[in-house]
């Protein structure tokens, strides 16, 4: 998680989404919040970790998918 955020100021270009860490901590995280309140006894300390844990990645997520989809930032192509 740490190292999620120590990324969120680094350029988005070199974050990538489909099958990196961002979208797997996201999903870990939503699917660890659920868990924690569905067992007996509730495990609070656990569900506000992976809930922060869930904010960072899908965050990430978010700019990565802004960056990709949504930047009007113009690629410009080197002519030999």
């Amino acid at each position: 998680m740490f190292f999620l955020l120590l990324c969120s100021a680094e350029v988005t270009l070199y974050l990538s989404c489909p099958c990196h860490l961002v979208t797997a901590v996201a999903a870990t995280g939503i699917v660890w919040s659920r868990y924690s309140t569905v067992i007996t006894p509730k495990n609070w300390n656990l569900f506000s970790v992976n809930v922060a844990m869930a904010g960072t990645g899908l965050y990430q997520l978010s700019r990565k998918l802004q960056h990709d989809y949504f930047s009007e930032e113009q690629v410009v192509v080197a002519k030999e």
